[in-house]
């Protein structure tokens, strides 16, 4: 099969999975607030709700018909509804006509400086294989790549850029693509991290949130560790022939200087752990704005749960849920973090399915916002990348191999 068809046929699996998980949420969202009311103790029935006061409900039947006017006594009680069910579910309409748009605006501003860290990180591990890029170049190339991230139909469009430009600007080109590839990978290890520790947390505490999905994640970290283990060993690459191995496989020496860039990691602890606890602040970030982004579409605690409750809600939501997104079966992510989301968000009992959709399509909009200023990127000089630094010549090379 050809490249071109097999992209087009990812390209449409992608699409297909994006509509089919768009087509089961509109059978839970609804634009129009709604009601269940108890008409017998074992017997709730929907309502569209038309108005309110303190003390009365204006229904309308789902199918037609007069409104009618009934006590606002004779919504259903917790005991009569199913888990994730509330008596009154507000609508999409009333969720975005309400919204705080303070606690919007704050989550606009905590993720701001989610770009600068990547930015940093990215300089951050070029320098470990001794590839100088300064912090603006970084800068733009992470704007850049975010724009492109959500702008292409595919997630890794943004990786391809940065990955393109660093190659332009050192000899070093395939050290260069594969720190690109690792800054990514760090991503997913940070949120593989966040999500087992936040589910052993919750655990502790008595408060499952998440279901088979904490199987799910504990299966991944499981497998993550004995990966590194078995990568990072001398002892079972000397065992398996790694070596060998990888000289009888095409491009063989590239696929070398990929490998020992990737395992350079191990001999810079200090390094790696440095990047590793930038990651986890930078995505306690995105974690604070998904919380004021909630806080604004009427999330609240309540009954007994409290705002740490909340945020430890969003935690586990927004860790799981990217790292589940990150599996490139849709175009970002849409199903796979709905999914994890309304686990989470609406069978907890914060939120209704409506409130669940505006937030993740709603942190998806914030990223994209602070995404924009990447599209002058390639009119800043990435276009046509810069020469070569003096420490980045074809020279280099042979004096880091001279004992």
């Amino acid at each position: 099969m050809a490249p071109a068809t097999k992209t087009w046929m990812s390209r449409l699996i992608k699409f297909g999975v994006c509509a089919g998980a768009l087509w089961y949420l509109c059978g839970m969202v609804t634009l129009d607030d709604r009601v269940r009311i108890a008409e017998t103790p074992t017997q709730v029935k929907v309502y569209i709700l038309v108005g309110e006061t303190a003390d009365t409900l204006t229904i309308r039947d789902v199918d037609g018909g007069a409104p009618s006017v009934v006590p606002i006594s004779s919504l259903a009680k917790q005991d009569q509804l199913d888990k994730g069910q509330r008596s009154i579910e507000r609508g999409l309409r009333s969720i975005i006509r309400q919204a705080d748009w303070t606690w919007a605006g704050w989550s606009l501003l905590a993720m701001g400086p989610t770009v600068f860290i990547m930015a940093w990180r990215l300089r951050f591990l070029l320098a470990m294989q001794k590839i100088a890029i300064s912090l603006r170049d970084a800068t733009l190339l992470t704007f850049a790549g975010n724009f492109f991230n959500f702008a292409m139909p595919g997630t890794t469009g943004g990786d391809i850029y940065k990955a393109y430009h660093v190659a332009k600007q050192t000899k070093k080109r395939a050290e260069g693509i594969t720190i690109v590839l690792l800054d990514r990978v760090i991503g997913l290890i940070s949120f593989l991290l966040l999500a087992t520790g936040t589910i052993a947390v919750l655990a502790a505490m008595n408060k499952p949130m998440i279901g088979a999905y904490g199987k799910w994640v504990g299966g991944f970290m499981a497998a993550f560790m004995i990966a590194c283990a078995m990568f990072f060993s001398q002892r079972v690459r000397r065992w398996i022939r790694y070596d060998r191995l990888l000289q009888k496989l095409p491009l063989a020496d590239k696929l070398r200087r990929i490998d020992e860039t990737a395992l350079s990691f191990r001999y810079h602890p200090k390094e790696t752990l440095a990047s590793l606890l930038v990651t986890i602040v930078n995505h306690f970030l995105i974690v604070t704005s998904l919380y004021f982004l909630a806080r604004s579409l009427g999330i609240e605690s309540h009954v007994s749960l409290t705002a740490a409750d909340l945020y430890l809600a969003c935690l586990l939501a927004t860790t799981v849920g990217f790292l589940f997104a990150a599996i490139p079966i849709s175009v970002q992510g849409i199903g796979l973090l709905e999914a994890v989301f309304y686990k989470v968000m609406v069978e907890g009992g914060w939120s209704n399915a409506s409130q669940m959709l505006a937030l993740t399509f709603g942190i998806r909009l914030v990223q994209i916002v602070w995404s924009l200023p990447g599209i002058a990127v390639p009119w800043l000089g990435f276009a046509r990348p810069r020469e070569l630094d003096v420490e980045d010549s074809p020279h280099q090379d042979e004096t880091e191999n001279t004992p």
